[in-house]
C-alpha cells in the first residue's frame, strides 16, 4: 500500500472502529467518517450518515472529501429494501441473491465507478488478521481438533450458499447456523439449546466455526471474533473456537485470548483456499 492520504472510513457498528479511526489518524491518513448507523460514540467525528438507498449522495461526499483510499470498517446490517435499492444502483438487475456475500460484490462496483481503490482494516489497525494454528493456551486435540476441522469446512459450504459466516456444530452435526441476527444471536440461540438440554452432556463437542465465504474479497466484510465471542461461547457451553486463518478479524486479540483461556474454551485458525 502507499503512503497515507485521504481516507474515507465508511463504518458500521462495533467497538473496532474508535480503534480504526485513531490508527488511522496515527498513521498520517486525513480521515471523514461516513456512518451507517448512527453512533453517539463518533459524534466528535461529524460523520456524514449514509442513506444505503440514495448511494448517489454517498459517492458525492467521498468525491467532495477528495478521497485518495476508502475502507470499510465495522458490522453493515442493512435492510431488504435497503439491499434492493442498493443493487440496483449498483446496476443488478438478476432476480438472484442480495445476501452479504452479493452487498461485498456490489460494494466494490461501486468504489470502481469513485476509480478509487479499497483498502482493508488490517492494512490500518496491526495484528488483526487470525494465525495459522492454535492461540491460545487451551490445547486442541483428537475429537475437539476433529470437530473444529468439521466446524470451519462446513460453514465455507454454508458461505457458499450466501448464508452467515458462523455455524456451531457439536460432534458430526451441525446445530445452528449464523442468520440475519448475527455470530452473537446464533450464540445466544445455542444457550437456549443447551439449557433446554438439546446439546451438550454427551451430545459431542460443541465448536463455533467462523470462516469468510468463498471468493469474499480480504477488504470487506470479513469475519470477526472477540471478547463478546468468547464470553457468549463460554454461556453456550462451547468448547473452542475455530476460524479461518489469514481472514478472520481478531478485535482485541490479548483480552480475547485471555478470556478463552479463562473460559477453557480453544482457539485454533484453519488455512482454508479461498474459492
Amino acid at each position: 500500500m502507499s503512503g497515507p492520504g485521504r481516507l474515507a472510513l465508511v463504518v458500521g457498528s462495533g467497538d473496532l472502529v474508535p480503534q480504526a479511526i485513531a490508527a488511522a489518524r496515527d498513521a498520517g491518513w486525513e480521515v471523514r467518517v461516513l456512518a451507517l448507523h448512527p453512533r453517539e460514540d463518533l459524534a466528535a467525528e461529524q460523520p456524514f450518515q449514509i442513506k444505503v438507498s440514495r448511494p448517489d449522495q454517498v459517492l458525492r461526499e467521498i468525491r467532495r472529501f477528495k478521497a485518495t483510499h476508502v475502507c470499510a470498517v465495522g458490522a453493515m446490517h442493512m435492510s431488504d429494501r435497503e439491499r434492493e435499492s442498493f443493487a440496483q444502483f449498483a446496476g443488478e438487475q438478476q432476480p438472484e441473491s442480495k445476501g452479504d456475500g452479493k452487498l461485498s460484490q456490489l460494494g466494490s462496483a461501486l468504489l470502481r465507478m469513485l476509480g478509487l481503490p479499497f483498502i482493508g482494516v488490517h492494512e490500518i489497525v496491526a495484528d488483526l488478521l487470525a494465525p495459522e494454528g492454535p492461540f491460545g493456551a487451551v490445547p486442541i486435540e483428537g475429537d475437539l481438533l476433529r470437530t473444529a476441522e468439521f466446524a470451519v469446512s462446513t460453514a465455507r459450504k454454508a458461505g457458499a450458499l450466501d448464508l452467515g459466516q458462523a455455524l456451531v456444530v457439536a460432534g458430526g452435526r451441525v446445530i445452528a447456523t449464523e442468520d440475519i441476527g448475527g455470530t452473537d444471536e446464533l450464540l445466544m440461540r445455542c444457550r437456549v439449546y443447551r439449557d433446554r438440554g438439546l446439546i451438550g452432556d454427551g451430545h459431542g463437542y460443541i465448536v463455533l466455526g467462523k470462516t469468510s465465504k468463498p471468493d469474499q474479497p480480504l477488504h470487506i466484510d470479513l469475519p470477526a471474533v472477540g471478547i463478546r465471542t468468547v464470553e457468549l461461547a463460554r454461556e453456550a457451553g462451547i468448547s473452542a473456537i475455530a476460524i479461518e486463518a489469514g481472514r478472520t478479524l481478531v478485535i482485541g486479540r490479548a483480552e480475547m485470548v485471555a478470556a478463552a483461556d479463562a473460559a477453557g474454551i480453544a482457539l485454533i485458525g484453519f488455512a482454508i483456499p479461498n474459492g
